[in-house]
């Protein structure tokens, strides 16, 4: 009897996760298939590469400025770039041209320290991403190299 209260319980709540998850995967999927030429010509021309640590989201109609877990991978062509974190948002693309980048003392309350934050569109909507804690004069000489406004 008390295993039949326990899968009853936790059978819906399985179910519900597993359907998340195939949401997300699409969604990563769908992503992924959006981003696929530009990836493509990054991939071709890399000309800088790192994984980045402390990565902030903000999307136009959010909840503000998120952080984003998990590692985040930069990778810059020669005029466009990618954020990569499969354990979040899944993958943002970028030409240079279509973005601007600035230095700012502390986007919303990230602490007191130096940010990039990159303002670009994706889907229509206005996103922020912003970094900090890493090697900001390296990765800010790769974006402005794309052609992002500064």
């Amino acid at each position: 009897m008390d295993l039949l209260r326990l899968l009853s319980f936790w059978a819906p709540l399985a179910i519900i996760y597993a359907l998340m998850w195939m949401g997300a995967r699409t969604s990563l999927n769908r992503l992924r298939g959006r981003n696929a030429e530009l990836r493509s010509e990054i991939e071709a021309q890399v000309r800088f590469a790192t994984t980045l640590d402390a990565v902030r989201i903000h999307r136009s109609g959010g909840r503000g400025w998120l952080p984003v877990r998990g590692p985040v991978r930069l990778t810059v062509g020669a005029d466009a770039f990618i954020f990569s974190a499969p354990k979040a948002f899944g993958e943002c693309a970028f030409r240079g041209s279509e973005c601007s980048i600035k230095v700012s003392r502390a986007p919303v309350r990230f602490g007191n320290r130096e940010w990039i934050v990159i303002t670009a569109q994706d889907g229509g909507r206005r996103v922020q991403l912003g970094i900090s804690r890493h090697n900001l004069m390296d990765v800010w000489q790769a974006l402005a190299a794309t052609g992002a406004a500064t």
